[in-house]
């Protein structure tokens, strides 16, 4: 008779805590307040970002492979699309693969479909035409048969 007494005031006492605790949690839940705060462009950014550019927007951005001494060496456009307008940079994500040819010491081969960078130059153009006019003007668009667009 003596182990079925100790028994249930333990599982008593038990749950006289637990209900306590979480009684306890849903008052920290239902104080809990969450400020959204506006991030806004800094002024540099903005100088360099054309004003067309707005999260959700399908434009294209270029990849451009550098030596070892950061120099551009060749280039090519990408599709993507304005993921998120940030503070510093613009996040922006891949909408197809762009290979270009292997330059030594270069570990990048370009862009994966899906992947993402933070662009902080304003490289954007609003055509495919205009990417490879701008690559042009820095000389650095070179047609290969080993870079591939899929």
């Amino acid at each position: 008779m003596k182990y079925p007494v100790v028994l249930l005031s333990l599982i008593i006492t038990l749950s006289i805590t637990s209900c306590h605790n979480a009684s306890k949690k849903s008052e920290e839940i239902a104080s809990y307040t969450y400020k959204e705060e506006k991030v806004e462009m800094n002024s540099k950014l903005r100088a360099n970002i054309p004003q067309w550019v707005k999260e959700g927007t399908i434009c294209y951005g270029l990849v451009v492979q550098v030596d070892g001494n950061d120099n551009p060496v060749k280039g090519k456009p990408v599709k993507a699309k304005v993921v998120q307008m940030g503070r510093d940079a613009i996040k922006m994500k891949a909408l197809e693969t762009v290979s270009l040819v292997e330059v030594e010491g270069c570990t990048k081969m370009g862009i994966s479909k899906g992947e993402t960078w933070d662009e902080n130059e304003g490289d954007l153009y609003l055509s495919f035409e205009e990417a490879v006019d701008a690559l042009k003007k820095m000389k650095i668009y070179k047609i290969s048969d080993r870079a591939t667009v899929d």
